[in-house]
């Protein structure tokens, strides 16, 4: 076939959705290292932790409440709820737990979720077909791989022009996760992440002002790259070109003329996205995170009182002047989850930052957060870039006229800073006891750390369901 690019240059190479598809139709479970296979149960733990507290937030219960209502075949469970329902409305409220508190991980290149777009439509797909689990782990490593490589090119451009990265690319991503479950042939495949393209969506405007429809930003990507899988394998065609062409993804949403990056260097051999990601300590945006350690540090090691403090100076990546400081004093749980300045303000006067403190609304008048909040200014720094672009430098002006100083380059939870297995059992512990008890927890463990032998996925599935009421 003959690609017309915006440039005039023709070309009989692959498109690059053709390509995608084949690597992905042609991974194996044996191509991945032990490595990769401990690194994607790891991603399956922390999402189902995430999914269960998820399942308790009342911004998630308006989602639960519309499948519910509309019924259908009980294919798989919702996490956190005894409701089962068809596999796409299943995974399309999991996915909206998954990213209900700000929990889930992200990626190291990519700067999107992809945790809460791959674990959800895995588990509904592979519980609904019985499927075992070198099925799940495999379709969930080819998934953060298709994420990985898409958005590594297009997050920044379009996260620039006020999308939002995560519901952009997502839906490429879950159509990958979803074709490799059923089976898709290259083609097929190449047609669904071409539909998939239709799916993409969403801005970054909650962000500026808040809205919890930023809830809905994993779960209406899952439904679109799921349906996109679907529609594929029933014979509706997508354009091949929706990567490279003139009214491609790339141009239309980010602008960008050449993204053929998104294929440079595939094989089987790795590096592993998911070995990447990055596990979040904080419930909060990823790019305040590395703000929050710096404060603890002053708090910590040298002391730092509110009642010191004249001014606060935050300076991270250019883009986080506008995602993360724009909100100072938050007039709703995404907002307080989005504010470097409220942020801040919690890790001084409460010594913490708990998912408890950005609910209670009490917190976000509180006058000493407030006064404190209203002391902090973002700035971009140009230098933060590259592999610093995670870093943060906290300067600290006292009433006093001293001045305190700290420099926080790497995320905890990144490769440079990991959570041992320890860390990650006991973040899952406090996520997952909001709907289970020891013994279940226990299971879902146990289940998950043998997930490779494991021949039916529906059994970790049936595990991760609430009771029904008596």
């Amino acid at each position: 076939m003959q690609i017309d690019h915006p440039t005039g240059h023709r070309t009989n190479a692959p498109t690059i959705a053709r390509t995608l598809a084949s690597y992905v139709v042609d991974l194996k479970f044996e191509d991945l290292p032990p490595s990769a296979v401990q690194a994607a149960k790891d991603a399956v733990l922390d999402q189902l932790g995430t999914m269960l507290t998820g399942a308790t937030l009342p911004w998630t219960r308006p989602a639960l409440e519309v499948v519910a209502q509309a019924g259908g075949r009980p294919e798989c469970v919702i996490v956190g709820t005894p409701v089962r329902a068809p596999a796409a409305e299943a995974a399309f409220v999991n996915a909206i737990h998954a990213h209900a508190c700000e929990f889930d991980d992200s990626s190291h290149d990519a700067a999107c979720h992809p945790g809460a777009l791959t674990v959800p439509p895995a588990l509904a797909l592979a519980a609904r077909a019985q499927l075992g689990g070198k099925d799940f782990l495999l379709a969930v490593v080819a998934g953060y791989e298709i994420l990985s490589r898409i958005g590594r090119v297009m997050c920044q451009p379009i996260l620039e022009r006020g999308f939002h990265h995560h519901s952009v690319v997502g839906p490429f991503g879950t159509a990958a996760t979803a074709g490799k479950l059923l089976g898709l042939d290259a083609e097929t495949l190449m047609h669904a992440l071409a539909i998939a393209g239709s799916h993409a969506c969403g801005t970054m405007e909650y962000d500026q002002s808040g809205g919890e429809v930023k809830r809905l930003h994993a779960g209406i990507p899952v439904r679109g790259g799921m349906m996109a899988a679907f529609y594929a394998e029933r014979g509706i065609t997508g354009p091949d070109t929706i990567f490279e062409g003139p009214r491609g993804i790339p141009r239309a949403f980010g602008g960008l003329e050449n993204p053929q990056a998104m294929v440079a260097d595939l094989n089987h051999d790795g590096p592993w996205s998911v070995e990447q990601r990055i596990v979040k300590p904080y419930p909060t945006l990823g790019a305040l995170h590395t703000g929050i350690q710096a404060m603890a540090r002053l708090r910590d090691e040298q002391g730092l009182v509110a009642a010191l403090v004249r001014e606060i100076h935050v300076h991270v990546n250019p883009l986080g002047v506008a995602h993360g400081g724009a909100i100072q004093t938050p007039r709703d749980v995404i907002g307080a989850q989005f504010s470097m300045a409220y942020s801040l303000a919690l890790a001084l006067v409460r010594s913490g930052n708990e998912l408890r403190d950005y609910i209670d609304s009490s917190l976000w008048t509180d006058p000493q957060i407030v006064a404190l909040a209203t002391k902090v200014r973002v700035h971009g720094d140009p230098a933060m870039v590259g592999e610093r672009r995670f870093a943060a430098r906290l300067e600290v002006l006292l009433e006093d006229g001293r001045r305190m100083e700290v420099d926080e380059p790497w995320r905890k939870g990144s490769t440079r800073l990991p959570f041992s297995a320890a860390e990650l059992e006991a973040k899952f512990r406090s996520l997952a006891s909001a709907v289970l008890d020891e013994t279940g927890m226990r299971r879902v463990l146990d289940t998950v750390a043998r997930l490779e032998d494991l021949a039916d996925v529906s059994e970790l599935a049936e595990l991760l369901a609430a009771p029904r009421p008596a």
